[in-house]
């Protein structure tokens, strides 16, 4: 049964993560549906490309004076980026607000339906990258994150793993949703190239580049990584065997990822991953972390190494480039997989959870 669209919706983003993909992809496929789609952003103002790409979606951009609220020590972040979105709020009016930054939900006040995509968080990313406690100065924020997850009249996780980290951290959430992303298919170039490739945020540790690199001094063909090596807070390892391409636009990456024979993510924490979806649409062979989250998406479709073993990383590569077949092969299993991630699916799923958003709000202002 189809599933009533917003007119107007506000979704939020920043520019120096996947939250943007997502938000791009979702306004495009929303805009389509006939959904009047404003994109309000934290933190970095986009870049020109970026801009292009909200513009080609057909949505509105408004980027907001606020910063990333994790980048912020304390609950200044929150408080300021807030008091932006809900000045925003009350000058368009939304039928619902899509929010992508969860400790902003219980600071707001305008009277407009929330859903909180929860798509990380430095303490579900602490549990899996640490041992021992949440270090103080991480505390107040999964404290404003426990508290906008409550806010929330639905909350949606990009992975059934994620969305269980979630409660092993905050407890039960009784409106928590699975909502897998989706994506665009890259369509696979005729001919492949002779490389291995990666894309991340190479600044975030937990994509585990130093890894990639020890590996790449024993892998027969040369290993690229697309991403940004600089970060707001942090840089990544320096590189010694691994080509570093720094950040790329989304063309560009769907460039390359059409002429990828192998995909690699040593992630050692993931909620859900875009690039190895792009990666496996265009047909890439996947060797991928063995983490929960890569295991529900990918199980069957792609091979499983430990996070902290390079040199069995660099085995497993080096037997995919010595067996065509099997690599081809490889890649197939992960094309169909891949195929059933679309964006006409996710948004089915998220227009359900926003008419859930919608009917808790107006139950809950009931007398």
């Amino acid at each position: 049964m189809a599933v009533a669209v917003p007119e107007r919706l506000v979704i939020t983003t920043d520019s120096v993560g996947g939250i943007w993909r997502y938000c791009v992809d979702v306004a495009g496929e929303l805009e389509r549906r006939g959904t009047r789609v404003t994109i309000a952003g934290f933190g970095p103002s986009p870049a020109r490309g970026q801009l292009r790409e909200v513009a080609a979606a057909g949505a509105e951009v408004a980027w907001l004076e606020a910063p990333l609220d994790w980048t912020v020590e304390g609950p200044e972040g929150a408080e300021r980026g807030a008091t932006a979105l809900d000045q925003l709020l009350r000058e368009r009016r939304p039928d619902l607000l899509h929010l992508n930054a969860p400790p902003l939900a219980s600071r707001l006040r305008a009277p407009v339906p929330r859903l909180v995509a929860a798509h990380s968080c430095l303490a579900t990313w602490w549990r899996s990258m640490r041992a021992g406690a949440l270090p103080p100065e991480w505390q107040e924020h999964a404290s404003a994150m426990a508290a906008g997850l409550r806010a929330a009249e639905v909350v949606v996780a990009p992975s059934a793993a994620f969305a269980e980290a979630l409660v092993e951290v905050y407890g039960s959430l009784p409106a928590l949703r699975v909502v897998p992303n989706g994506s665009r298919s890259i369509p696979s170039a005729k001919k492949k190239g002779r490389f291995v490739f990666a894309a991340g945020r190479w600044w975030d540790e937990a994509k585990n580049l130093a890894c990639l690199d020890a590996a790449a001094a024993d892998i027969a063909w040369p290993l690229h990584a697309a991403g940004p090596l600089q970060g707001p807070l942090s840089a990544a390892p320096p590189s010694h065997h691994v080509v570093c391409l720094g950040p790329l636009d989304h063309q560009e990456v769907a460039q390359w990822l059409a002429m990828t024979p192998i995909f690699v993510s040593s992630a050692r924490y993931e909620p859900f991953g875009l690039a190895v979806l792009g990666a496996a649409s265009a047909g890439a062979a996947l060797v991928l972390s063995d983490i929960p989250t890569f295991r529900e998406l990918w199980d069957e479709a792609a091979l499983f190494l430990d996070p902290q073993r390079p040199q069995a990383w660099a085995r497993a590569v080096n037997s995919l480039i010595e067996d065509d077949t099997l690599r081809e092969r490889r890649g197939q299993l992960a094309q169909r997989r891949a195929a059933s991630f679309t964006l006409a699916s996710q948004a089915d799923r998220l227009l359900q959870a926003y008419r859930l958003a919608a009917e808790a709000q107006r139950q809950g202002m009931v007398p």
